[in-house]
Formats: structure tokens, C-alpha cells, sequence
């Protein structure tokens, strides 16, 4: 099995969706990984920021109130 990534605009979504659904369930699997990169960004972000805090590069301060 190969995998392939993509990228549908919202009003097209549905249609795609509902056609590979009908395919064999064995010819395709149906992930969600927008989940998974948006979470994977977060932790890349906040790693860049500690790094940049170590290394005494960050020279803004932001208060979440």
C-alpha cells in the first residue's frame, strides 16, 4: 500500500469522502493527520522558543493573562 497526501478544499471534501467510501475497505484507508500536524507544529514552535530562550536570542516576554 502507498500512500498519498491530499489537500481538498472544503466544498469538495464531502465528495471526495463519500466516493472513496465506497471503494473496497481493504483498497483504502481514510486518515486524518491535519490533527497530528497542527500538533506537531505546536511542539516544534514551542522546542524553537525554549532553544531561543536558552541560547538568550528571545528578548520578548508575552503574559497570557
Amino acid at each position: 500500500m502507498r500512500t498519498l497526501t491530499l489537500k481538498i478544499r472544503d466544498d469538495y471534501f464531502d465528495k471526495i469522502v463519500s466516493f472513496l467510501e465506497i471503494l473496497p475497505k481493504r483498497a483504502v484507508r481514510i486518515e486524518d493527520t491535519s490533527k497530528q500536524e497542527d500538533l506537531d507544529n505546536l511542539k516544534n514552535g514551542i522546542k524553537n522558543a525554549m532553544i531561543d530562550i536558552k541560547t538568550g536570542n528571545s528578548k520578548i516576554i508575552r503574559v497570557i493573562d
